[in-house]
């Protein structure tokens, strides 16, 4: 008798451990509704950040603008955390800017620009510049 309750003790404290368990696994679609949340918020604080490097308002960041707002120290911070250098961020604006074909760089192009510097680059980032590189040559 002794053997049987401590054999449906074990049972059903088995039960239990494996329910909390399942309870204590990350949901998912809840860890990538806050990542998206997360990122979303991250582009509008990057929206708003750069909207004010557009002063005569044309929706198009020149290198006369871009140049006058690294003094800024939240410019200096933000950039950092995307991983630029202040000298790193002045080739990473002037690539942009050869990319887009003028000497200014739309606003949503840069903020979207500035979003893929953060993290490390994915395998997919590798192939789309093996993909470009090939269509060039």
């Amino acid at each position: 008798i002794g053997f049987m309750q401590i054999a449906l003790l074990n049972i059903l404290t088995g039960i239990f451990v494996e329910q909390a368990m399942k309870l204590a696994q990350p949901e998912y679609n809840a860890l990538a509704l806050e990542q998206r949340k997360k990122e979303i918020s991250e582009a509008a604080e990057l929206r708003r950040l750069f909207a004010s490097l557009d002063t005569d308002g044309s929706g198009k960041i020149s290198p006369a603008e871009f140049k006058a707002k690294l003094r800024d120290d939240k410019l200096k911070a933000y950039l950092s955390v995307l991983g630029l250098e202040i000298r790193d961020a002045t080739f990473f604006f002037e690539m942009l800017a050869e990319i887009s074909d003028t000497s200014s760089v739309d606003l949503d192009f840069f903020v979207d620009a500035c979003l893929k510097m953060k993290g490390n680059a994915t395998s997919l980032d590798m192939q789309s510049l093996a993909f470009e590189t090939k269509v060039i040559h």
